[in-house]
Formats: structure tokens, C-alpha cells, sequence
């Protein structure tokens, strides 16, 4: 008897168990089709297993109260940073993540709407699941009367999509809501930190004039440079996707650099490529050849060449560059060591020659690499896509 008892306890315990867990989508297309069925919006959870609140979060997670709450009330999904292959998934919607863990809302159509980033507890995370139910951060920038929380919450939002043109409307707005005595405050820092991704809204403008008093409010330990720094990290990235882009926001970048005490290798370090990029795209080769050579020099290294050569053959279509490359080539191969290297400077190179019109030597440097590494089915590739 004591013996069946237990077999129907130990039953019971393993069925609550099941029914408990969360039901986690593996595939955003199908979660689409349940949300729209069942009208109970996608729920995706983005962490890192080496991330300790994440580790907390996940066991949170197994609480049979909260795992009832979200099966109840989402379609569920996980997103582990560490998979290259989910990690996409954000990389395809143009979705950069700052902290995590974080919940992201999707509608039935595969829209974002909406963030969470948990609390602590169980208990903690149902009440901030309830008070925030329903609302989104859709066009959160224009509206009216919103509190200084709530436009914050909007400024990550479109930080999260990397809407600059939304982020800096929302960042003029925070900053302008603030009272005089509380604009170069640690709150008003602390503000910036978490909403600022670019250098063009008031709020940047006056925390840079006013880096002293950041660094003041950061014990001097220099982590105020690290926060500027990422954006104008940020901004670059911005802009080297771009295909046009004014010389000033060039420019400004620069001065901002040496404001924080940035030399110019320092400098060079982190915007050679929107530099070359602009240089390129504006057709001013001899600017972009002088460039190349600055960085020679500050980094005389073969690898060197070869990053600025694949730039240069991403953008230029003609001849123009040809007569850098015959500066550049011998130096160029002869520090390189590794196969791998060599293979890839013969491929670059056959580049340089295809486009000054030299098809034999195309073809010659695509043999070259062979050599070095190049498989023959590769060799066939390259030669009938640069050297035709």
C-alpha cells in the first residue's frame, strides 16, 4: 500500500513537472502562425549562459507559477547569445542588444513592439509582466505628456533597433525635460549612459562640452571615456553602412576623440575605415591614397595592406587605385608569412590588375594563389568573377 502511494505521489510530481514547463518555440515563422491563432503575442527571451543574471533568470524561469503565467499569456521562445545561428535572428531585424537578460515582444506579424529586462524574483517578474502587459514603444517619440521614465524606456527602444533618427528625437527630449540643476547631474549621467547612441542630440553635445564633470562623476577612473567611446563606436558603424555621409560628421568624430586625449593613432585606430570609406565614395583618391600611407606608416604591418586593399577593392570599380597597389605590392607580400595570407594577397591582387585591364596577370596571380593554399575549383571561381 505504502509502496503504491508513493509510485502515485512520485507520478504526480513528475506530471506537474511536464505541465509546468515552458513550451518554447523553436522557429520564429511557426511562432508567427501560433500568435496569429491563438492571439497570444511572441515572447522571446535573449541571454547568455555565462551571464549570472541570466543563470538566475533561467531559474526563475522553472517556477511552475511563472511558467504558467507566460504559457498562459505568450508564445514562448528562447535566444542564446552564444549561437551564432540565433544570434542572427537579431542581426536580420537590425536588433542590437545592450544588456541582457532581456525579454523582446513581437506581434503576430513579426514586429518588435516592446522590451523587458526581468527583475530579480519570481514574484517580481509577474507583477512587472502585468503592469507593463499591452504596452508597446511604437512610436513612443511623439507622444505627449510622457513621463520621464517612459521616454526613457522609448530612447532604449529605438537604441535596441538603432533608429538613430527616432533616438536622437527622444534624446533631445529627455534631455530637455530636465531642470537646469539637474542636467549635470549623476542622474542625468547615469540617464545618458543607458539611452545615448549617437553624437548628433543635445544630450551628447552637453555631456562631451562637459567630460570633466562626467569623469568627476566616474571617480576619474576613466569610465566616462569608455561610455563616449561607444558611441562614437556606434556612430562609425552607422556610418560605414551608409554610402554617402558629410565630411563633418567625419570631422566631428575626430574632435571628439581629441577631446577625450585620443592621439592620432588612437584616433586612426577607430576611424580609418569610415575615413578610406568617404575618401572612396567621393571619388578623392589622392586624400585616400595619403590615408593608406598615414596608416603604413603608424602600423607598418603587412596585414595592413591588405585590410585598406580590401576596402579599396570593395569600392573602386576602375583604375584609380592601380598605381597605390604598384607602390605597395612588393612590401606587401614580402611581410607576409602564413599561406593563408599569401593566398589572399594574390586574389586581392588579381583584383588590382582586372580592373587596370591586365587580364593575363588576373589570371596569373589566381594561379599564384594555388600555390599557397587556393583549392582548383576556388581558383575557377575567382578567375571567372575577376578576371573575365
Amino acid at each position: 500500500m505504502k509502496k503504491s502511494v508513493f509510485s502515485s505521489f512520485l507520478l504526480l510530481l513528475f506530471a506537474t513537472n511536464v505541465f509546468c514547463q515552458i513550451s518554447w518555440q523553436t522557429d520564429f515563422e511557426q511562432a508567427k502562425k501560433t500568435a496569429l491563432k491563438t492571439g497570444k503575442s511572441i515572447l522571446i527571451e535573449c541571454f547568455h549562459p555565462d551571464c549570472s543574471h541570466c543563470q538566475v533568470l533561467n531559474q526563475n524561469l522553472k517556477n511552475p507559477e511563472l511558467s504558467k503565467y507566460l504559457n498562459d499569456n505568450y508564445t514562448n521562445m528562447k535566444l542564446d547569445l552564444t549561437n551564432q545561428s540565433q544570434v542572427k535572428f537579431l542581426e536580420e531585424r537590425n536588433i542590437r542588444l545592450i544588456n541582457y537578460p532581456v525579454f523582446l515582444f513581437f506581434d503576430d506579424g513579426g514586429k518588435l513592439q516592446y522590451f523587458l529586462e526581468p527583475k530579480e524574483t519570481v514574484e517580481e517578474i509577474i507583477v512587472q509582466f502585468e503592469e507593463e502587459r499591452g504596452n508597446n514603444c511604437l512610436e513612443c517619440e511623439k507622444r505627449v505628456n510622457a513621463t520621464l521614465n517612459e521616454n526613457v524606456k522609448c530612447a532604449i527602444f529605438y537604441r535596441l533597433l538603432k533608429d538613430q533618427d527616432k533616438g536622437n528625437a527622444i534624446n533631445n527630449k529627455i534631455f530637455e525635460s530636465l531642470e537646469e540643476s539637474e542636467k549635470a547631474s549623476l542622474g542625468s549621467w547615469n540617464i545618458f549612459k543607458k539611452v545615448v547612441f549617437s553624437p548628433n542630440n543635445i544630450f551628447f553635445q552637453f555631456w562631451i562640452k562637459n567630460h570633466v564633470q562626467a569623469a568627476s562623476l566616474e571617480g576619474n577612473s576613466n569610465k566616462e571615456k569608455d561610455a563616449f567611446a561607444s558611441i562614437i563606436q556606434m556612430h562609425a558603424k552607422f556610418l560605414e553602412n551608409k554610402d554617402v555621409y558629410p565630411k563633418w560628421e567625419l570631422d566631428s568624430l575626430h574632435a571628439y576623440l581629441a577631446k577625450l586625449g585620443a592621439d592620432e593613432k588612437r584616433r586612426l585606430s577607430w576611424l580609418w575605415g569610415l575615413e578610406l570609406n568617404y575618401y572612396l565614395n567621393s571619388k578623392d583618391y589622392n586624400s585616400a591614397k595619403n590615408l593608406c600611407r598615414k596608416m603604413t606608416f603608424i602600423y607598418p604591418d603587412a596585414n595592413t595592406y591588405s585590410f585598406l586593399s580590401e576596402k579599396i577593392n570593395a569600392k573602386v570599380e576602375g583604375v584609380e587605385m592601380y598605381d597605390y597597389f604598384l607602390e605597395i605590392k612588393d612590401k606587401w607580400l614580402a611581410g607576409l608569412r602564413d599561406p593563408k595570407h599569401k593566398s589572399a594577397y594574390f586574389i586581392q591582387a588579381a583584383q588590382y590588375y582586372n580592373k587596370s585591364g591586365q587580364k593575363i596577370e588576373c589570371v596569373n596571380s589566381i594561379n599564384q594563389a594555388t600555390q599557397f593554399g587556393l583549392s582548383i575549383s576556388d581558383k575557377n571561381t575567382f578567375i571567372q568573377k575577376y578576371c573575365k
